[in-house]
């Protein structure tokens, strides 16, 4: 990468960064690029260049918060923790995702038909290995029973993630979501020692 190069990627994450920021803080449409371009330190007029405008800003964005996630739970899966404890963590980090990120960058994720498919993709492509691969330590560990085929597992997964793909998931009490998360790691009959 030559210096040129360098300069415009680093312009590039200045103005990403400030973005997430302002948006997580305030929403996408009550942030304006002019304040984007201030907290970057850059010109609106390389904002305007470099990202086309405000929705494609906010899609790359919302495209950086899913590969830092995805990014954050390799290394969880990776980790030498007990499987429980990897689940937690995986579980709190995808809540507070939902808390502080989701509200701001939901509504604008499911109406931009672009946007949905780039988090589409990045779900498929870099989520379903991982799925694979925390499925196979959790059956390594003996936390998933390992008479259930891996891709009866997947195919339980995928059909619970519509869920919280619901644009309106996001709004439902803090109850409603621990009770689906619940559901998705217990099923109806509950935690087996309650039973």
């Amino acid at each position: 990468m030559n210096g040129y190069e360098k300069r415009t990627d680093k312009k590039k994450r200045a103005i990403i960064s400030a973005a997430r920021e302002l948006f997580s803080e305030r929403g996408v449409a009550r942030v304006g690029i002019s304040e984007i371009a201030k907290s970057a330190g850059v010109s609106q007029v390389s904002i305007y260049n470099y990202f086309g405008d405000k929705n494609s800003l906010a899609s790359e964005a919302f495209v950086s918060y899913i590969e830092e996630a995805i990014s954050e739970f390799e290394k969880i899966i990776r980790s030498d923790l007990p499987f429980s404890d990897k689940l937690g963590r995986i579980m709190q980090s995808k809540n507070d995702i939902a808390e502080t990120v989701a509200p701001h960058f939901h509504e604008q994720a499911w109406e931009d038909k672009t946007l949905h498919q780039i988090f589409q993709g990045a779900v498929k492509e870099r989520a379903t290995r991982l799925y694979y691969e925390f499925i196979e330590a959790g059956k390594r560990d003996g936390a998933i029973d390992s008479d259930i085929p891996t891709e009866a597992i997947m195919a339980y997964l995928m059909a619970s993630m519509s869920i919280l793909q619901q644009p309106d998931f996001h709004k439902e009490g803090s109850g409603y979501k621990k009770g689906v998360r619940g559901l998705f790691l217990y099923g109806l009959l509950g935690k087996p020692d309650r039973r």
